[in-house]
């Protein structure tokens, strides 16, 4: 579906009904939650999801604005598509907030939609429907004490979607690079979809946040032109630099369920029930998954048994993400190797080792290599 088929007039005229009255509902809703102090996984310091915008320097005459993201209207409509209206929050649209979360330029574009859960530690018998929701209103500040809002969407206990923020803002901070996106900027090209529950990898969400979640994330990414590969989770993200676990759920479940959602299907990479198979195609960068993490376990114990320092090269452990610490400890059991044999020496050198193994290293630490 797409705006040509809502006349214009009625469109604008929708919008601003909906902003006039879901508002002052949100605004009241707001008031009825949890104090600030009950603010989730994300804790009270803004500096963790700022990434690398915490000492960002934007000033007046440089102010944000995010034009190259999608209009609220579009996004608005793309939810409606999927039935979800949502409450629009006091401020949604407000380029207040964007200012001072200190983006530099606007020429971004959104390049992924993450899914989160608030992690408030709270069993889900005990958790309140909108119990996060003050504190990702108003509850991160940035350095000066002014705030920024912690996530686009949020869906409460009952599948009530709140628009929290249409533009720029802080909730994924610090992670690996992906898509192009450098490293600890993933807040200046995603949407963030906040779900409430306990967190700490509990699977603790009702059947109407997963619908709605859902019908969110097609939302944006439709809104944004982005294939169904391009939903993520905090975990994939942020798991080996921040240690993220949210949410609790696959990620391979909830492609599965938006790209129903977008009337398409995913289907996820087949994976050999075999533990020793290791796909040489996954080895490779910001590779996830299974075969990564088999890889990662293999080549730590085998590390340990040349003597390096897993500490030193890998102190993540094994995430499942092929990233600098992957990288970093396959090459310090190539130099191991290429120390101990002349015939290894030379196979490296010809590879011109990269970090990324080839099948002669897959069974030197016990591995079987399939295509």
């Amino acid at each position: 579906m797409s705006l040509r088929r809502f006349p214009r007039l009625l469109l604008t005229a929708g919008l601003a009904f909906s902003v006039a009255v879901t508002g002052l509902a949100a605004s009241a809703s707001a008031a009825g939650a949890d104090g600030p102090d009950d603010h989730g996984h994300f804790g009270s310091d803004g500096r963790a999801l700022a990434g690398d915008d915490w000492n960002g320097t934007n000033k007046p005459a440089t102010r944000a604005a995010s034009s190259n993201w999608p209009s609220a209207a579009t996004v608005i409509t793309r939810l409606q598509a999927h039935g979800v209206n949502p409450i629009l929050t006091a401020g949604f649209d407000d380029p207040v907030y964007e200012y001072n979360a200190r983006f530099a330029g606007s020429d971004t574009t959104p390049r992924a939609v993450m899914m989160h859960d608030t992690g408030t530690g709270v069993p889900a018998s005990k958790l309140k429907n909108t119990h996060s929701l003050n504190w990702i209103l108003s509850g991160v500040k940035n350095s000066d004490g002014k705030t920024v809002r912690a996530c686009h969407f949020y869906v409460a206990r009952d599948g009530s979607v709140y628009f929290i923020y249409a533009r720029r803002t802080w909730h994924a901070g610090a992670g690996d690079a992906m898509f192009g996106i450098p490293a600890n900027k993933m807040n200046g090209y995603s949407y963030g979809i906040e779900i409430e529950s306990q967190g700490d990898s509990v699977q603790d969400l009702t059947a109407a946040q997963i619908s709605s979640a859902s019908k969110v994330a097609a939302a944006a990414l439709e809104a944004s032109q982005l294939p169904i590969d391009r939903l993520i989770d905090h975990k994939l993200y942020a798991g080996r630099v921040q240690g993220k676990v949210d949410t609790a759920y696959d990620l391979g479940m909830w492609r599965s369920l938006v790209a129903g959602e977008m009337g398409t299907t995913y289907k996820a990479p087949y994976v050999s029930k075999n533990p020793k198979h290791i796909s040489m195609k996954m080895m490779k960068w910001a590779a996830t998954g299974t075969y990564v993490k088999r890889y990662q376990n293999a080549l730590r114990k085998y590390g340990a048994k040349l003597g390096l320092k897993l500490s030193r090269y890998n102190p993540s452990g094994s995430t499942g993400y092929y990233g600098s610490e992957t990288k970093a400890l396959t090459r310090a059991v190539h130099a191991k190797l290429k120390a101990k044999s002349k015939a290894w020496r030379i196979f490296v050198n010809k590879k011109k080792d990269k970090g990324f193994p080839a099948t002669n290293l897959v069974r030197k630490i016990g591995m079987t290599p399939i295509a």
